[in-house]
This record gives C-alpha cells, sequence and structure tokens, in this order.
C-alpha cells in the first residue's frame, strides 16, 4: 500500500524526494536496531537449510553440550546434560565449530591405562584384550585397538580403542575402567601414581671433600 501511494504520488507530480529521504532513513534505523536479530534470523534459516542437527541430538556448540530441544528462526534451545534449559542465539551457534555427538550410531571409546615398568608387558595385554573381548557392548566391528603406546615418566602406557554403539559409550568406558582395576589387582600388577627422583647434595660436604682430596 506504501509503495502504491508512492507511485500514486509520482504520477501526480507531487514532489515525493523528501518522502523517499524519510522511508530510507527509517528504514536505515530499523534495520540497524534489528541487525542483531536479522544475523540469528538468517543464521537460522541457513541452519534450518543445511541441517547440521536435528531435534534430539545430543551436540556440543559455543561452549555447551546438551541436547537440542527445538530450533526457531532466532535461536536454538537445548537442555544440557545436568538438565538446565539453555538458549542460544542462532548466529553465535552457525559461527562456531559445531560437533553432533550423536550423529553416528557408533563411536570410538578412548581409554590409556599405565602400569609399572617392571610389571609384565604381554601379560598386561592379554588382560587388556580378554576384558575388552568379554564386554557385551563392545562391538566386534571395528576391531578395538588396544597396543602398547608410550613410555612415560612413571609408567608403560597402554591405549585401549574398542568401538560401541553411541548409547553405550560411558557404560562401557565405566566398565572397562573398573574391570581393569580389579584385574591387575588380582593379576599382581602395579597401576603406578607419578614419582619423581630427588637427588639433595651438600653443598658444605662437598666442599670439604674436595679440599681433602686437594690434600
Amino acid at each position: 500500500m506504501v509503495f502504491g501511494v508512492i507511485v500514486g504520488l509520482a504520477a501526480l507530480e507531487v514532489n515525493i524526494g523528501p518522502l523517499l529521504a524519510v522511508i530510507g532513513a527509517a528504514c536505515f534505523v530499523v534495520a540497524f536496531a534489528l541487525q542483531n536479530s536479522l544475523a540469528n534470523f538468517a543464521s537460522g534459516l541457513l541452519i534450518m537449510i543445511f541441517r547440521p542437527f536435528d531435534v534430539g541430538d545430543a551436540i556440543e556448540v559455543a561452549g555447551v553440550a546438551g541436547k537440542v530441544e527445538a530450533v526457531s528462526l532466532l535461536s536454538t534451545q537445548m537442555k544440557t546434560f545436568d538438565n538446565k534449559a539453555v538458549a542460544i542465539p542462532n548466529n553465535e551457534l552457525w559461527g562456531s565449530v559445531i560437533t553432533n555427538i550423536t550423529a553416528s550410531g557408533q563411536r570410538r571409546v578412548d581409554m590409556q591405562f599405565g602400569i609399572g615398568y617392571e610389571d609384565d608387558i604381554d601379560k598386561a595385554q592379554k588382560i587388556l584384550e580378554d576384558i575388552i573381548s568379554s564386554h557385551e557392548l563392545v562391538l566386534k566391528e571395528p576391531d578395538p585397538v588396544i597396543r602398547l603406546h608410550e613410555l612415560g615418566d612413571s609408567s608403560v602406557n597402554f591405549i585401549v580403542r574398542p568401538w560401541a554403539k553411541t548409547d553405550d559409550v560411558w557404560t562401557v568406558f565405566w566398565d572397562v575402567t573398573r574391570e581393569v582395576k580389579k584385574r591387575v589387582d588380582t593379576e599382581g600388577i602395579s597401576i603406578p601414581f607419578p614419582q619423581r627422583d630427588v637427588h639433595i647434595y651438600n653443598a658444605a660436604l662437598t666442599a670439604k671433600a674436595e679440599d681433602n682430596g686437594a690434600a
């Protein structure tokens, strides 16, 4: 209707220059005031088009981890794992790295266990393999990886990387960790704590010994 009125006034040879200037200034003020909302709106459209996540997915984004509850054109509502409701502006969300935790049906469980330098590494390897192969929630495919990984400052470290369904990841992690502690205790293998050797030298005794040697 506004456009029709302007065209009509122009047809009647009314000077509409000042009117257009006023409309342009008003549009500029409105656009400036709503720039954040417009940015969120545009980001909301992109999220709905490209769909990096869906309602019900567990994601990590903008420093927040939780389950997506709803997606609107201006913001995304999430429920954190400790049951807090969080609303994230879409512009902030779209400009961040989005990690979709539940996008795949299975995930790798990354664990590391250390044994003492005096312990039998072959025996420890066999124990870890038995624990992983006997867990009912560990997937047979892909094959789990259990390898001697590094010689640490205080321990010889194994990496243990089985695969599990996404919903079972933490169950596998907790069960394996508990079973490893029980088995290494039973088998007499140590789990060392960080330790450091400290050598103390007495400067006075050292100087006296040097003097006696010179004499």
